[in-house]
């Protein structure tokens, strides 16, 4: 069964929160990009796979890519490898490609058992492990008894025959660190092609989670950015340099903040969301610096019902940009072409009164 049978390329909103918490009103970030029939998915938020099951079969799917490691962002990971892994009927048609953060090298300068910044997230009592490392994890351990046993009871293939993973390698010339150096300038690079699409990185900065990645995708049909989380960045710019669509997150750290009670802990968060994410009073200069066409906020924070005035969030970014500006909800679709039709007709449209008026 194909479910997006229709050529062109569109951006599914599987899941638009922002946080890691269970929220009634938006699953966890999520965004699915299909072109023609093959769907690739960013991210794999909290509840976000019964989203995509709406829109998308197994069989469609081609890649994963995950922008960093924060639980919100890959709570549904596993539910995605393996619920398309030879269930009859509902099957990956091929092997899924996953894509994400490397482990981050220890600074030898500044071992990590010593330094406060760097202790527990590059190694200490918690080390950061890759993307690759992580997939094994999921088939060797977390799922190993399961798939065991459905191997033996379904005469199912291993699903290493089906899953591919890989760690992101960021070019040495960047001299990218986890301490000192996590969002040197760069250019993106490639790190996924296929028939239909090319799929470029570069690092952002979402603060101690190193890396950090946003992701392009380049297609016949137009082009279309995800952000992940980040604050103001020059790479996210620089990465969605003229492009159809750029979808950035969004925070408002005053409304968030309300929703935690006083006291250190709150404290720390506060520290943590300022440094790591786009306030709405900036996401539109990122759009306008970045030339794009359309700009649609979505990781929305705060990611609990009634709690985030969406719409100050995009009056605020129209403010600063001169394109389009959308706040997505889960479940939204956006057709690509339709984008760039609407804006070479606004063009034109400001084109004639810009000629009547001389």
């Amino acid at each position: 069964m194909t479910i997006n049978n229709q050529q062109g390329m569109k951006i599914i909103a599987l899941g638009t929160g922002g946080g890691p918490i269970v929220s009634s009103s938006r699953a966890g970030i999520s965004t699915a990009i299909c072109v023609d029939n093959a769907t690739y998915i960013v991210d794999c938020g909290m509840g976000s796979i019964r989203n995509y099951r709406s829109h998308a079969t197994w069989g469609e799917l081609r890649g994963i890519f995950i922008t960093h490691h924060h639980s919100d962002h890959i709570y549904d990971l596993g539910s995605y490898l393996f619920t398309g892994w030879q269930v009859p009927g509902e099957s990956f048609s091929q092997p899924i490609q996953i894509y994400g953060p490397g482990k981050p090298l220890q600074n030898p300068a500044m071992p990590a058992h010593s330094h406060p910044k760097i202790k527990g997230c590059c190694g200490g009592d918690h080390p950061m492990v890759g993307t690759a490392a992580m997939v094994d994890a999921l088939i060797h351990n977390v799922f190993a008894s399961d798939i065991a046993i459905r191997m033996a009871d379904e005469g199912r293939s291993s699903p290493t025959e089906w899953i591919k993973a890989f760690d992101i390698q960021i070019p040495e010339k960047a001299k990218a660190d986890p301490v000192h150096n996590r969002h040197p300038q760069m250019e993106p690079f490639v790190i996924y092609e296929d028939e239909l699409v090319k799929v470029s990185t570069i690092l952002v900065d979402h603060r101690l989670c190193f890396p950090a990645f946003g992701f392009r995708f380049d297609s016949k049909y137009g082009s279309v950015v995800i952000s992940g989380d980040t604050t103001y960045s020059k790479n996210c710019i620089l990465l969605a340099k003229d492009a159809d669509v750029l979808m950035h997150e969004v925070i408002d750290l005053d409304a968030i903040l309300a929703t935690f009670p006083e006291g250190p802990t709150r404290n720390g968060i506060a520290v943590h969301l300022e440094e790591s994410h786009t306030s709405y009073e900036k996401v539109g200069l990122v759009a306008q610096e970045a030339n794009v066409k359309a700009l649609i906020l979505h990781h929305i924070v705060p990611n609990t019902p009634d709690s985030a005035d969406v719409q100050k969030m995009v009056n605020v970014a129209q403010n600063d940009f001169d394109g389009l500006v959308l706040a997505a909800e889960d479940n939204d679709t956006f057709n690509v072409m339709d984008i760039v039709k609407s804006r070479l007709e606004e063009g034109k449209a400001r084109e004639l009164i810009r000629e009547a008026n001389i």
